[in-house]
């Protein structure tokens, strides 16, 4: 199946309550309490967070900061079942048509490398902060 052609993009509010649930994806032990957590961290203003729709199911997230020149994607996360179908790469596009940049920058793990790659990222590898491999990705406009 594949659930491009059936997408809706468009910004995603704070208070929406399926927020939780698809957000969860993209963040590490994610305890109800951390999840609001990093929900409530986008209440600043150089932050948004642009959601996929079918329908009025919210299937995937892209969150990120934006300064003038530079994305920083803070957080990406697609529901089990429609990930692999393009949901991803769709919120990419939209965000990157509607807001200019020089480059976008984006931190990972092994899992999720590929995806970035696909993208026409670069990468470096580093050491998290626990110890982990981690991959710090650019690409530039």
């Amino acid at each position: 199946m594949n659930a491009g052609n059936k997408i809706t993009i468009k910004s995603v509010s704070l208070d929406d309550g399926r927020l939780p649930s698809v957000i969860h994806g993209a963040i590490g032990n994610p305890s109800p309490e951390k999840v609001l957590e990093v929900i409530g961290s986008y209440k600043n203003s150089d932050h948004s967070i642009i959601g996929a729709f079918i329908s009025d199911i919210l299937v995937g997230i892209l969150g990120f900061s934006k300064t003038i020149d530079i994305i920083t994607v803070r957080h990406i996360s697609v529901l089990k079942v429609f990930q692999r179908q393009g949901v991803g790469t769709l919120l990419f596009d939209e965000m990157k048509k509607h807001y200019q940049y020089d480059k976008i920058l984006a931190e990972t793990d092994i899992d999720s490398l590929s995806f970035y790659l696909k993208l026409g990222f670069s990468f470096h590898k580093f050491e998290g902060k626990h110890g982990n491999e981690r991959y710090r990705c650019e690409l530039n406009s």
